[in-house]
């Protein structure tokens, strides 16, 4: 799920958070909505409304998130990730 950014934030974090999710530097997102607000005029607009619809993040990552990028930058295998998984459904 695509939340705010909390610590890759200059405003209110949606940039920070469409680059994580791409993958890019935030300050490539960042030209981008400028660019789009100058030249197509929907940059502003477009800010706006994901600030408002997404919701704001945490700023270390749940437990669960934290083990699945783990699991993709393979620090971790397979196993480790369900132990991970299965262990905090039942200190729950």
């Amino acid at each position: 799920m695509l939340t705010r950014s909390e610590t890759n934030r200059v405003i209110a974090g949606v940039a920070g958070a469409i680059a994580q999710r791409l993958g890019v530097d935030s300050t490539l997102v960042r030209l981008a909505f400028v660019l789009s607000a100058f030249f197509g005029g929907f940059g502003i607009l477009t800010y706006l409304v994901l600030w408002i619809a997404l919701p704001k993040g945490t700023a270390h990552g749940t437990p669960t998130r934290i083990a699945e990028e783990r699991y993709a930058r393979g620090e971790i295998t397979t196993a480790e990730l369900e132990q991970i998984k299965s262990n905090l459904q039942a200190a729950a």
